[in-house]
């Protein structure tokens, strides 16, 4: 059974819960796991056709990928990736921050396959868990889109230099310092608070006081803008710079055939 996709945004807005089955509900993952959470989240986002140039690799579906990486220290110490061998069960660790204390996950110790109460996750079901999971926690990733190695090394490049350029660094225990002193709220209201709602929040508090600043300035008659200010309760979602480097995931795999 796959979920009707074109559902699930009106769920994704107001934080709820997506019950995709009736085995498996998703529950957005709360602030109080998130150093948990990004630890897991990269099984979720692995550029595996962009990273793994091996024609068998590049065929193989993301869960069937994931389980032949699983303990396989061969293949991670060919790619320079030490924590592969662990993706699998990073994976298993996100059903268990994303489903209730109630949800039964097992999985087969000899051949992996894995079950969420008693329902068996398929390739096909494993890609729309994976989609829900990336939508519901805000994740920035496109599971749909590919882009080849060399930018992706470039664009981590560029990442690093802006970074080296931004003195002021935050990690995310400032962030939430910085939200409970604007939002004046106790501590354990952010550890409730889900990953997705948390930096919506802290995106719009940016956005409101850019604009403040700037049609403060505007104002004084000390600023002038070529176009009108965007409101701060417009929507916060950024243009993606890089969309012209990028293409779709199906081209690259209607080419091995």
């Amino acid at each position: 059974m796959e979920v009707n996709r074109q559902s699930l945004f009106p769920f994704l807005i107001f934080n709820r819960e997506i019950k995709y089955n009736e085995s498996i509900t998703l529950y957005p993952i709360k602030m109080k796991d998130i150093i948990l959470f990004q630890q897991y989240q990269s099984a979720l986002t692995l550029r595996k056709d962009s990273i793994f140039c091996e024609k068998a690799l590049i065929k193989m579906e993301y869960l069937d990928f994931l389980k032949y990486a699983c303990r396989n220290e061969e293949l991670a110490q060919r790619y320079h990736m030490p924590l592969l061998s662990y993706y699998y069960d990073f994976i298993i660790g996100i059903f268990q921050l994303a489903c209730s204390d109630e949800t039964e996950i097992k999985y087969n110790s000899q051949n992996l396959d894995l079950f969420i109460n008693g329902f068996q996750i398929t390739n096909a079901v494993f890609e729309d868990l994976r989609r829900i999971l990336i939508l519901q926690n805000d994740i920035d990733f496109d599971v749909d889109e590919f882009i080849n190695m060399d930018t992706v090394k470039a664009l981590e490049k560029a990442k690093e230099f802006e970074a080296k350029k931004n003195k002021e660094k935050s990690d995310i225990e400032d962030y939430i310092d910085s939200f409970i002193i604007q939002m004046k709220v106790p501590e354990e209201y952010v550890s409730n608070l889900t990953i997705r709602k948390f930096w919506r929040y802290i995106k719009r508090i940016n956005k409101h006081e850019e604009y403040q600043a700037c049609r403060s300035g505007e104002m004084s008659g000390m600023v002038t803008f070529k176009e009108p200010l965007p409101h701060w309760m417009t929507s916060i979602e950024v243009t993606d710079k890089y969309e012209n480097l990028k293409s779709d995931a199906d081209k690259l795999r209607s080419k091995i055939g």
